[in-house]
């Protein structure tokens, strides 16, 4: 789910970053414990959270499927084109549950329901 930096980027920064030694400050190693905490929840729901987001941009697009990447390409080529409205309420619907979905693994304390107001434009 997490487009940058991804889960294995993470891990290895990480990695890289820590001393070998053991010296590294308690709050060096809360930030590290911080860094895998984020991969390891984007590994646990990142994929079936990437799978909604594709199913959601296939049905804007007026597609059967593809891969997540190639089709947030094609969405973004949509909207730049004007063939798909900056409003369009499936649009600002995917993109809530985006946005949510992304909150999910990075802020896992936080409350992930919509604002019932936000969908009614």
């Amino acid at each position: 789910m997490l487009t940058h930096p991804t889960a294995q980027a993470l891990v290895e920064g990480v990695a890289a970053w820590l001393p070998l030694d053991g010296s590294a400050s308690p709050f060096a190693l809360r930030v590290a414990r911080n860094a895998l905490d984020i991969a390891a929840r984007d590994m646990a729901p990142g994929p079936a959270a990437d799978e909604r987001a594709a199913c959601r941009i296939a049905a804007i697009l007026g597609r059967d499927d593809g891969p997540r990447d190639e089709l947030d390409r094609a969405l973004v080529t949509a909207i730049r084109a004007g063939t798909i409205a900056p409003d369009d309420p499936q649009l600002v619907a995917h993109l809530a549950a985006s946005a949510l979905d992304h909150l999910a693994i990075d802020q896992p304390r936080y409350l992930h329901e919509l604002d019932p107001n936000l969908t009614k434009r």
